[in-house]
């Protein structure tokens, strides 16, 4: 696109009575450079306009390994479960739970979550309490929230989201309506 309209304005500008100046040079390096970034590294224009092509490419390439690289740890740093342990203790509703044969697990993640920073021991009463085997459903958040760090978290992850849905979108092509 840069090239046609750079080629096109260095057209018109020669057409009338032809004349190769200054601007019609400038137009027609500007027409070329696209064409031209895969060999050259670095293009100077009249005016202390400057280009550097792969310089720029070879760190856009980098950003997007590192951009890939978080977003593959953020989303596999919690398990789903634990992902919705924390969401549960984030919303402040009732999450409520009664030891069963699975309380181990259930203990498990709560102890990773309160080890990571993400949840903190509200009171007395930690996992053990929680996890009493009397039959009595507690309520989670009676026992522990979500700390600055955990919402930090959350907030990483659904922007680590709502990126993968922009690209997901950007890449499929939409049908006819």
């Amino acid at each position: 696109m840069v090239s046609t309209v750079a080629l096109g304005t260095a057209l018109l500008h020669i057409a009338t009575p032809f004349k190769l100046d200054n601007v019609a040079l400038v137009l027609l390096g500007i027409a070329l450079l696209p064409w031209l970034a895969s060999v050259l590294r670095r293009a100077e224009l009249p005016g202390g306009l400057k280009f550097e092509f792969q310089e720029i490419k070879a760190e856009q390439a980098r950003q997007a390994r590192e951009l890939d690289a978080i977003k593959f740890l953020i989303g596999n740093f919690l398990t789903a479960p634990e992902q919705d342990h924390l969401e549960k203790i984030a919303k402040k509703t009732p999450f409520l739970v009664k030891a069963n044969k699975t309380s181990s697990f259930f203990a498990t993640e709560l102890r990773k979550l309160r080890a990571l920073g993400f949840i903190k021991q509200i009171g007395e009463g930690g996992v053990r309490s929680l996890l009493q085997d009397d039959g009595k459903e507690r309520n989670v958040c009676a026992f522990f929230e979500i700390t600055q760090r955990g919402r930090e978290y959350i907030q990483l992850r659904t922007e680590i989201n709502a990126l993968d849905s922009n690209q997901s979108a950007i890449k499929q092509p939409r049908g006819l309506d």
